[in-house]
C-alpha cells in the first residue's frame, strides 16, 4: 500500500524546516495558500510572504521533529513537532501544532499553527 499523499508532505516539512530547504517548502504550499503561525496573528498570503516568513526562521537555526502521530481527516493534516531555535544565546524549544489544509493536489492551502508563550521553553 503506497503511503497516504498528505503524510508524505508533513514528513517533507518536518525535513524541510530541519535541512533549511527553501525549494521543498515552496513545493509544499500552494500558490495562493496562507500561514497564520501562530494563530491569532497577521495571516501571511501567498508563496512570497510564506517565503519570506521561513527565510526568516530558518535565519533563525530551526529544526523541527514530530512529536506524535499524525491525524488525517478528510483534506486535513493535524500534527504535533517539536521546534528548536538556536538564536546563538541559547537555546529554545516550542511546543506546536500545525493543522494543514490540502487542496486537490496535494498542496497545502492553509496552514495554522497552533503555540503561545506558555509552548516556549529554554534549557
Amino acid at each position: 500500500m503506497s503511503k497516504n499523499p498528505k503524510l508524505a508532505m508533513v514528513e517533507q516539512y518536518m525535513r524541510a524546516l530541519t535541512e533549511h530547504d527553501m525549494a521543498a517548502i515552496t513545493d509544499l504550499y500552494a500558490d495562493d495558500a496562507t500561514v497564520e503561525d501562530p494563530v491569532g496573528s497577521e495571516p501571511l498570503s501567498g508563496k512570497d510572504a510564506i517565503i519570506r516568513f521561513y527565510e526568516v526562521a530558518f535565519s533563525s537555526g530551526i529544526s523541527a521533529r514530530l512529536d506524535g502521530p499524525v491525524r488525517i481527516a478528510a483534506n486535513h493534516a493535524v500534527f504535533p513537532f517539536v521546534v528548536e531555535l538556536n538564536p546563538g544565546n541559547g537555546e529554545m524549544r516550542i511546543d506546536v501544532i500545525d493543522q494543514f489544509t490540502f487542496n486537490d493536489d496535494n498542496k497545502v492551502v492553509a496552514m495554522k499553527a497552533f503555540w503561545g508563550e506558555e509552548n516556549m521553553t529554554t534549557p
